[in-house]
C-alpha cells in the first residue's frame, strides 16, 4: 500500500522556516507521513514551491511554485494543472489530504477518475459547515465541498466533528486524533511563561488572552501567531493592543523549533478559541508536561484526565492560571499524567496503526466495488 500525503504548504515546516506561514494542518500532515513511513509503508508527498535546496524526508512531487503564473489565470495554470500532474506522478494507492480548500476537490476528482482511494482529514469543527468553513471565495468553497462528497472516507478528530460530518455526507468516518512525539532530553529549564498559540483570527478570541495578561501583570505572557487569511485588519488590531502590555511578548509566526523552545519554559498553555478540532498545541504542551487552560475541551479529555482546566470566562481563567502557576507540585503531577496520556494514546505508533487500518479497510472495499468507470491505473 503506497500512500500519498497531499499537503501543498508543508515545505516550510520541513525547512524550519518561520518566514513562510504554515500551521497545524502541515504539522500533522508531516506527523502522519513520518508515522506511516516508520510503520513500513511507502510515503510520497505532493507539495508546492519545492526548491532544490529543500531537504524532505520523503519522496516529493512538486505541483507548482507559488510565484508562477499570471494573476487571474494562475488558478488554472500552473496550479490546477500542476496539482493533477503531481498527483499522477505520485502513483499511490491511497491519497490523504487535510485542511479545507480547493485542493480537496481536485484530489477527490483525480482519485475518482483514476480509480484511487481518497481520504480527507478534517481540521476545524467548521470544516463540515458550508457557511462557516474557513475558505475564502465561493469557487474554492464549492470545490472543497465537492471533495467531501467524492471522498471514499473521512478522518475526523473528535465526536463533534463526526456528528457534523455524518449530517452532511454519508461516508465512512473514523475518529483519529492528532498525534505528537514525546520530546527527548531533560526538563530542567525555568518555567515562567503563560503561552497562547494560534492564528490571530476572531474565532480564536485572542483578545481574551490580552485581557488575562492585563489581570495578571506580574506574570510573563507570550502570544505566538500572526495574521491569517482575510482577517489581517483584526490581527493588526490585536497586535497594536498587545504593544501596550509590558508583560506580553508578541513574536509573531515562529518556526516549530522555536515554538518548542517556548513550551520548554511554559507554566500553562491557554486556549481561548470558540471552536477547535484537536489542537496540536494541546498535544505538544502535554508532551512537555504543561497543563492546558481552555475555553473548550476535546471530547472531555482535559477534565476527565485532569490535564488542566476548562474556564467559561476570563476571571475563571485568571484564577486557574494563578493557581497552577503558584503550585509547582500540582503542575508536576498534571505533567506526569499528560505525558502518560500522550504515550498511551497519541504516539506515532498508535496513530499510524489507526490510519493504516482505516486505509486498508477503504482500499479493500474500493477494490471489491470497483466499476468500469474507475479503472485501475
Amino acid at each position: 500500500m503506497k500512500i500519498c500525503i497531499v499537503s501543498l504548504g508543508i515545505v516550510p515546516y520541513y525547512r524550519h522556516d518561520q518566514e513562510t506561514l504554515y500551521g497545524g494542518a502541515e504539522t500533522q500532515a508531516a506527523f502522519v507521513a513520518d508515522a506511516l513511513a516508520s510503520s513500513g509503508l511507502q510515503v510520497t508527498l505532493v507539495v508546492s514551491s519545492l526548491t532544490p535546496e529543500a531537504s524532505l524526508p520523503h519522496a516529493a512531487e512538486n505541483a507548482f511554485s507559488a510565484s508562477d503564473g499570471v494573476p487571474g489565470l494562475r488558478f488554472w495554470h500552473p496550479r490546477l494543472t500542476g496539482i493533477l500532474k503531481a498527483l499522477q506522478r505520485a502513483a499511490a494507492d491511497v491519497y490523504y489530504q487535510r485542511n479545507a480548500g480547493m485542493v480537496t476537490g481536485l484530489t477527490a476528482m483525480f482519485c475518482r477518475r483514476k480509480g484511487k482511494v481518497f481520504v480527507y482529514g478534517g481540521g476545524s469543527d467548521t470544516d463540515f459547515s458550508f457557511r462557516d468553513v474557513l475558505i475564502p471565495g465561493l469557487r474554492d468553497k464549492a470545490l472543497y465541498h465537492l471533495g467531501l462528497k467524492l471522498a471514499h472516507g473521512i478522518v475526523v478528530q473528535n465526536r463533534s466533528q463526526e456528528e457534523r460530518c455524518l449530517r452532511r455526507v454519508k461516508k465512512p468516518v473514523r475518529i483519529i486524533p492528532n498525534g505528537v512525539n514525546l520530546p527527548d532530553g531533560d526538563d530542567s529549564q525555568r518555567k515562567d511563561l503563560i503561552l497562547w498559540v494560534g492564528a490571530i483570527r476572531r474565532v480564536k478570541q485572542p483578545e481574551l488572552f490580552l485581557e488575562l495578561a492585563r489581570r495578571l501583570p506580574d506574570m510573563r505572557f507570550v502570544l505566538v501567531g500572526g495574521p491569517s487569511g482575510n482577517e489581517k485588519n483584526f490581527a493588526q488590531e490585536i497586535m497594536r493592543a498587545a504593544e501596550s502590555l509590558p508583560n506580553l511578548e508578541l513574536p509573531g509566526h515562529t518556526s516549530h523549533d522555536k515554538l518548542l523552545q517556548y513550551l520548554q519554559r511554559t507554566v500553562v498553555l491557554v486556549n481561548t478559541s470558540r471552536f477547535e478540532g484537536f489542537p496540536n498545541a494541546f498535544l505538544e504542551a502535554w508532551s512537555y508536561g504543561v497543563p492546558v487552560v481552555s475555553t473548550n475541551d476535546v471530547d472531555g479529555l482535559i477534565e476527565r484526565e485532569q490535564l488542566g482546566g476548562i474556564c467559561r470566562d476570563v476571571e475563571g481563567m485568571r484564577a486557574l492560571v494563578s493557581s497552577l502557576a503558584a503550585d509547582p507540585q500540582r503542575s508536576r503531577e498534571t505533567g506526569d499524567r499528560a505525558r502518560s496520556v500522550i504515550a498511551e494514546r497519541f504516539s506515532a505508533s498508535i496513530i499510524a496503526g489507526k490510519y493504516r487500518n482505516f486505509f486498508e479497510e477503504l482500499l479493500n472495499e474500493h477494490h471489491a466495488r470497483k466499476t468500469p468507470h474507475e479503472p485501475e491505473q
